[in-house]
C-alpha cells in the first residue's frame, strides 16, 4: 500500500500547475474543446464520471462499513478508469494531461489496494486516510476546470424540462405487471379513462380532451392528452385500476415567481386532493420554470422510500403539471411496520465519530429485493452532508447517500 502515496506529490503539484494558469488561457483551452461534438461529448462524459467519484470518495470518508468501504472502493477504481478514458479523447492543450493521467492512476492503485486489505479483514488505516483527504483537494481542482470546460461547451445548449431520466426510464418488465400490487383489480374503459385524466386535472382548467397513442406492454395504459389555456398535458391512465402513472407537460418555460416553498406545498396539497397518502418531500430541484418534487409517503411517522411520488409544479401559476408515480403504484399499501430492535442511541454508534448528527427518524428503505426498517440518520461530516441508514434489526449500514446542494435544489447520490 505505501508504494501508491509515491504518486501523490507529484499529481496534486502537476494540477496545482494545471489550476494556476491565468482564466484566459483556461478560457482559451475551453473554447478550442468545445470545437467539436467529439470533444464536447468528451469533456461531459470526463466531468459526469468526475462528479461520480468525488461523491464515492467522500462518502468512502465518512463510512464506518467494510461493506460500504468495498462498494465505494470499487466504484472509485471504475469511476477512475472512465474518467482516464473521457480525457484520452481530450487533446492536450495545457501539456498536463500526463501528470492527471499519474495523478488518477494512484488513486485507482489506492483503491484497489484497499479492496484487497478489506478482504483480508483490516480497515481503513489512518495513513490511507490522510493520503485520500489529500488526493480530494487534487480531485476538486481537476473537477473546477472541467465544470469550466463543460460550461462553455454547453453555452447555448437549452436544458430541457423532462422528468429526471432515472425515474422515467425505469419501464417494468413483462413479468412485473403483477407487482404492481397497489392498483385496483378493476379494468376502465377508455372513456372513464378520459373522465379520470379531466378530474385528476381539474375540471376548471380543462378546455378539451383527447386520445393520444396508448402504451402496451407490461403495464398498458390509456394516452390522454388535456388541453388547458396555455399548456397541453399528457397523461397515461392505467387499464388495471385507472390510475394515473403520469402525466407530462408538452412543453415548459416558466417564469420563476413562486418559491420552492409554496410549490411544495401546492404539490402536497394536490396529492391530497387526489386521494394519494400522507407525504414529506426531502429533496427538490428546478429545472426551466419548473419544481421538480420528490414526494415520499409517511405512515405513522416512518418515511416509505418506495412510496415515490415525483411532481412538477410551475413556478409561476403554482400549478402542478406533471407527475409520475410508477414507484408509488407499484409499492403503497398499509404496512405492517415492526419495531426496532435497535434503538436510536444503539444504531448512531455504528456511525464514524467524525460524523455530527443533525437528525435521525425511522424509515423504510428498499434493499435487497425487500423493505428494511432503517434508522435514517442526517449528518454533517466536515462542510458536507450525508445521510446514512442504520438497520434498525441489524445495526449495519445498509446506505450512505452525499446530499448535493445544486443552485437550484439538492439531491442525493
Amino acid at each position: 500500500m505505501q508504494k501508491a502515496f509515491l504518486y501523490i506529490g507529484l499529481g496534486t503539484l502537476s494540477l496545482l500547475l494545471l489550476i494556476s494558469l491565468n482564466s484566459n488561457q483556461r478560457r482559451h483551452a475551453a473554447a478550442e474543446l468545445a470545437l467539436t461534438e467529439a470533444t464536447r461529448a468528451a469533456v461531459a462524459e470526463a466531468a459526469s464520471e468526475l462528479d461520480a467519484l468525488i461523491v464515492q470518495l467522500d462518502k468512502l470518508m465518512v463510512t464506518t462499513s467494510a461493506r460500504q468501504m468495498a462498494s465505494l472502493a470499487s466504484g472509485i477504481a471504475l469511476h477512475t478508469e472512465r474518467v482516464q478514458l473521457a480525457l484520452a479523447e481530450l487533446p492536450d492543450v495545457q501539456g498536463q494531461q500526463a501528470a492527471v493521467m499519474a495523478f488518477l492512476s494512484s488513486l485507482s492503485t489506492q483503491a484497489q489496494s484497499l479492496l484487497t486489505e478489506l478482504a483480508a479483514g483490516e480497515g481503513l488505516s489512518s495513513a490511507q486516510r490522510t493520503s485520500l483527504t489529500g488526493m480530494q483537494s487534487g480531485l476538486h481542482l481537476l473537477q473546477a476546470e472541467l465544470t469550466l470546460a463543460r460550461q462553455d461547451a454547453l453555452a447555448g445548449m437549452e436544458l430541457t424540462a423532462a422528468m429526471p431520466p432515472s425515474e422515467l426510464d425505469a419501464l417494468p418488465s413483462a413479468l412485473e405487471i403483477a407487482e404492481y400490487k397497489a392498483l385496483p383489480s378493476r379494468e376502465v374503459g377508455s372513456g372513464e379513462a378520459m373522465q379520470i385524466a379531466k378530474d385528476f386535472v381539474g375540471p376548471e382548467q380543462v378546455l378539451s380532451v383527447a386520445h393520444a397513442p396508448d402504451t402496451a406492454g407490461a403495464l398498458p395504459a390509456y394516452g390522454i392528452t388535456v388541453q388547458t389555456p396555455d399548456v397541453q398535458l399528457n397523461l397515461e391512465i392505467t387499464r388495471q385500476g385507472g390510475k394515473v402513472l403520469l402525466m407530462v407537460p408538452e412543453s415548459a418555460s416558466f417564469a420563476m415567481r413562486q418559491t420552492p416553498q409554496a410549490c411544495s406545498q401546492a404539490a402536497l396539497e394536490f396529492l391530497r386532493s387526489r386521494g394519494f397518502a400522507q407525504m414529506e418531500i426531502p429533496y427538490y430541484q428546478v429545472y426551466d420554470g419548473l419544481c421538480v418534487l420528490t414526494c415520499v409517503g409517511v405512515q405513522n411517522g416512518v418515511l416509505i422510500w418506495p412510496d415515490r411520488v415525483l411532481v412538477q409544479v410551475r413556478m409561476d401559476t403554482g400549478e402542478v403539471v406533471g407527475i409520475e408515480a410508477r414507484s408509488y403504484w407499484k409499492n403503497h399499501l398499509p404496512r405492517k411496520l415492526q419495531r426496532p430492535l435497535l434503538t436510536q442511541e444503539e444504531a448512531q454508534a455504528s456511525l464514524s465519530p467524525q460524523a455530527a448528527v443533525d437528525d435521525a427518524r425511522l424509515c423504510l428503505l428498499p434493499a435487497g429485493g425487500q423493505e428494511r426498517l432503517c434508522w435514517q440518520f442526517t449528518l454533517h461530516f466536515g462542510d458536507d452532508q450525508y445521510i446514512s441508514y442504520i438497520d434498525a434489526i441489524t445495526g449495519s449500514e445498509l446506505l450512505l447517500e452525499k446530499i448535493m446542494q445544486l443552485e437550484m435544489g439538492q439531491m442525493a447520490a
